[in-house]
């Protein structure tokens, strides 16, 4: 597999994303009933990534929740701040008074990767030691958490949208550039960051790898019990792979002689060829390589 290609101190990647605000005195415990993870411990500026899923225990949407007092903050997935805010709604108990507000149009997830983006963050005056994955940290009106991923560590950054401006030139005067959409989505997929191409009810959390999201212990929430069954009898069919290839794939579905079915859910132009992230059947994820038809082979990568 060719080397993971970062900037030499920092890029800018654009994470477009649905908010939702969530306000009331048991809205903590409203969300520990109906994500993955347990949400009813979590303090003043925690951080927990859980999951929104049906009871079929297909994934609705992928939230990063961060506990601002009076106040939740939900970071979803693009497109679907609506249907999750209506589902949110549905699910609160009559005689509880929660409030499920639109924030989509507030904030802007931005992300930040490179070699060096530590020197980038204390040119702003943050101490990266300070930033971890279970906190969010203000800096001025913007919060910052980190995500460590098998390829590198990418730091979160939330920031109002009326100062978005503002603050990507902050970072550029700290040696981050801003890169076009395309290298933006050839580095997420060879982070292997997942959005809402991947974490969608066409999936289950364990396809995606995602079982460290989805805490069977905390109590029933939607999904709860395929959830359950699944974890118990090990019986994820599929798992997600990247694919390295010398030209363009078509996202989509792909027949596969000898291996079935594969969906390829995401692709973007690399230094050479393409990369890709794809689903396929559990037992082809021990193969190198995979042939796509028409003489086109990737070679595969476990996430």
């Amino acid at each position: 597999m060719p080397p993971l290609d970062l900037h030499p101190v920092a890029e800018v990647i654009p994470s477009p994303c649905s908010v939702s605000v969530l306000k009331g005195d048991t809205a903590i415990v409203h969300l520990n009933r109906t994500l993955t993870v347990k949400t009813s411990e979590i303090q003043f500026s925690d951080r927990v990534d859980g999951l929104l899923c049906n009871a079929n225990g297909r994934i609705l949407d992928r939230l990063m929740v961060c506990n601002l007092g009076e106040e939740i903050l939900l970071i979803g997935n693009h497109g679907v701040g609506d249907n999750t805010r209506e589902n949110l709604i549905q699910g609160i108990p009559w005689d509880e008074e929660i409030t499920v507000m639109n924030g989509d149009a507030a904030i802007t997830h931005l992300r930040l990767v490179g070699r060096a983006v530590n020197r980038c963050l204390a040119g702003l005056g943050i101490d990266p030691l300070e930033i971890s994955e279970n906190r969010w940290i203000e800096y001025g009106s913007a919060l910052v958490s980190r995500t460590e991923y098998s390829e590198s560590s990418v730091i979160e950054i939330l920031v109002p949208s009326a100062e978005l401006v503002a603050f990507t030139a902050l970072l550029h005067e700290n040696g981050a550039i801003s890169s076009d959409r395309n290298r933006c989505e050839s580095l997420r997929i060879e982070l292997g960051i997942l959005d809402h191409r991947e974490m969608n009810s066409a999936f289950l959390p364990f396809e995606l790898g995602l079982g460290h999201m989805v805490n069977l212990n905390k109590g029933c929430y939607p999904g709860q019990e395929i959830h359950a069954r699944m974890d118990s009898r090990g019986k994820a069919s599929r798992g997600i792979v990247r694919l390295h290839l010398p030209s363009d794939v078509t996202v989509g579905k792909h027949k596969v002689a000898g291996v079935g079915n594969i969906t390829v859910t995401a692709s973007a132009k690399a230094f050479e060829g393409s990369v890709a992230l794809a689903v396929v059947p559990l037992p082809a994820i021990a193969l190198e390589e995979l042939e796509l038809g028409d003489g086109l082979i990737a070679a595969m990568q476990s996430l």
